[in-house]
């Protein structure tokens, strides 16, 4: 077995099969589907059973003893027998030759990001987040890591490094790439590698989402504080709007109207105080660990 491809998922049947299916649908066979059930409590747990038994390609874990994404994906990992070991949300879809694009960029090298394409429907919340991106190559060029969704690592990386802190709710990508960097790895883009990722469509699944990085970035505090220069709490540029110029800056939206700028500026606001708040809630928290899901 080549390729490995763990599948993280929690209570999300459609995103499941969304993700799945177009992982069936590759045009090579020197792979395997590892779908990481997280303890699901809905029809989950039975959609991936039934892929594991009627889908020879797919074999089923299940992690319900932590509840979090990294400990599904260490999970996943654990079980895979692929040299080459990629991760893929459950509700991402990707190209018919992804996996031979993967198995291609980890030939002569261990540690690579992919592209990642949001995809939007309607409404406002949904195009502030198409227009705002998902810039894979600054994260791997400017910060030495790549979120887990769009992540390809060898089996030598993974037996030298270890896998994923499951202590932390967010920012276990970070941790990681850290932990590669200096164990030597040099962490590449791969842009010839597409998927595709909703973007969320609602203010409450942005700030939520935000809320949990902000726990992510205490946890990294508290527990890799010697490897991480993270902002105090105290610090005012914690609660002050978000810069206006860097803003615009930030986004691909050359044909914006004003009134969509003033209100997507008004929900990146929203997305650095809920940051903030969830800092704050982990710090007061009476463990430094808490549980949170989040695929992203």
């Amino acid at each position: 077995m080549t390729t490995s491809v763990v599948v993280p998922v929690y209570n999300d049947p459609d995103g499941l099969s969304t993700t799945v299916e177009s992982l069936l649908a590759q045009d090579t066979d020197d792979y395997e589907v590892v779908v990481a059930d997280n303890g699901s409590t809905d029809e989950t747990a039975a959609l991936a059973a039934e892929f594991a038994d009627t889908e020879p390609r797919v074999r089923r874990v299940v992690e319900d003893d932590v509840q979090g994404s990294y400990a599904a994906r260490n999970a996943g990992i654990e079980a895979a027998e692929g040299d080459v070991v990629a991760f893929v949300d459950a509700d991402m879809w990707v190209e018919r030759d992804y996996v031979r694009g993967v198995t291609r960029a980890t030939a002569e090298r261990d540690y690579v990001g992919c592209r990642v394409e949001l995809v939007a429907e309607d409404g406002t919340v949904a195009r502030y987040r198409r227009a705002s991106g998902f810039p894979i190559e600054q994260y791997v060029e400017e910060h030495g890591f790549a979120p887990t969704c769009c992540l390809v690592v060898t089996r030598r990386l993974l037996d030298e490094v270890g896998d994923f802190d499951a202590r932390l709710v967010s920012n276990g990508d970070l941790e990681f790439g850290r932990r590669a960097r200096r164990a030597g790895f040099a962490l590449a883009y791969e842009p010839d590698v597409t998927m595709y990722h909703p973007a969320r469509s609602t203010l409450r699944d942005v700030l939520s989402q935000n809320y949990r990085i902000g726990r992510g970035r205490e946890q990294l505090r508290h527990y890799h504080g010697e490897r991480f220069d993270v902002r105090p709490l105290a610090d005012p540029r914690n609660v002050l709007p978000v810069h206006p110029g860097r803003f615009r800056d930030s986004l691909d939206a050359p044909a914006a109207r004003r009134r969509d700028l003033l209100v997507w500026y008004g929900i990146a606001c929203l997305q650095k105080w809920a940051r903030t708040a969830g800092t704050f809630a982990q710090r007061r928290a009476e463990t430094p660990h808490a549980e949170g899901y989040d695929a992203d």
